[in-house]
């Protein structure tokens, strides 16, 4: 019954209680939207579906020749959706209220996780990314080193060079450090970028004579940029494999949003703090205009 129509045609999700989240041909991707793809004898599908899905339709269904589980897989558990929100709620209250530290409420608020059941002890201890605190110790660990050789110092001489070389102000530097923290942030995770490129940037900082506050926040909106490489963030890599994306779509895609957000972080940074509605203003008419463009090409979709 489904070979020979597109997954939308056999209205899928209706007739199976499941979402087709990707199909794969003779050990190959089929780089296509799901519902746009003809189904041919022996394409296998990435189901998203409930608990039941398999013995429904092993008993009841002659549509597919083999069902299995993928394994870790589980169904999402909604019932434990309001316990989970009011909980962070309430963590993040506690935080902003100054009652306690970030680190502590939200160990206190994973513990009440694990004893109510939300989270099993083995998933949480699952989801530790050992790699990512690995990383970042040892990014902390090269900092200390460049700090300490004066080679931070160097590269900091070097960029506050070029700063005054641009000629415009805060702005050149701000600029220089933005596009090196960018840069590496694409290459190793953001949380080493802004370790390692930390103590260079404050360097360069008391050098030129720049807010070191301002300079943490070019660092922190640099070492976030990472857009041109799959590698450079953990959402990246998350839709990389699924998306069937290719490494060139990401420098498509992300070069230009990384020079937009270059050019507007660096202009927010160097205003005035006399002038700082005009970030307000800029940013929400960005916002407007956008919305605007995205309401205008969902309605031609429809019309």
């Amino acid at each position: 019954p489904l070979v020979g129509k597109t997954v939308a045609e056999t209205k899928f999700r209706t007739r199976y209680g499941a979402a087709v989240i990707a199909v794969t041909r003779e050990g190959k991707r089929v780089h296509e939207h799901p519902g746009k793809v003809i189904l041919q004898a022996g394409d296998v599908l990435l189901l998203e579906a409930g608990p039941t899905f398999i013995e429904r339709n092993t008993e009841n269904d002659r549509s597919f020749a083999l069902l299995s589980e993928v394994a870790g897989s589980a169904p999402p558990r909604l019932q434990l959706f309001w316990p989970a929100l009011i909980l962070t709620i309430v963590m993040l209250a506690v935080v902003t209220a100054g009652l306690t530290e970030l680190i502590i409420a939200a160990l206190i608020a994973s513990g009440i996780m694990i004893a109510i059941g939300i989270l099993s002890q083995q998933e949480a201890r699952d989801a530790i990314n050992w790699d990512v605190y690995v990383t970042i110790a040892s990014a902390f660990g090269i900092g200390t080193a460049l700090t300490n050789s004066g080679l931070a110092g160097l590269v900091a001489s070097g960029l506050v060079s070029l700063g005054e070389g641009l000629n415009i102000g805060d702005a050149g530097l701000f600029g220089s450090v933005y596009f090196a923290t960018f840069l590496i942030s694409n290459v190793v995770t953001n949380n080493a970028a802004a370790a390692l490129i930390f103590p260079i940037a404050i360097d360069a900082a008391e050098q030129f004579g720049t807010d070191i506050l301002l300079m943490s926040y070019c660092v922190m909106l640099g070492a976030s940029a990472s857009f041109m490489s799959p590698f450079g963030y953990t959402t990246n890599l998350l839709i990389y494999g699924p998306g069937g994306y290719k490494y060139k779509d990401f420098l498509k895609i992300g070069t230009p949003m990384q020079v937009v957000l270059w050019i507007l972080s660096v202009g927010l940074l160097s205003l005035s703090p006399d002038r700082w509605y005009f970030g307000w203003i800029f940013t929400g008419a960005t916002l407007v205009v956008t919305m605007m463009f995205q309401t205008l090409d969902i309605s031609s979709c429809f019309a």
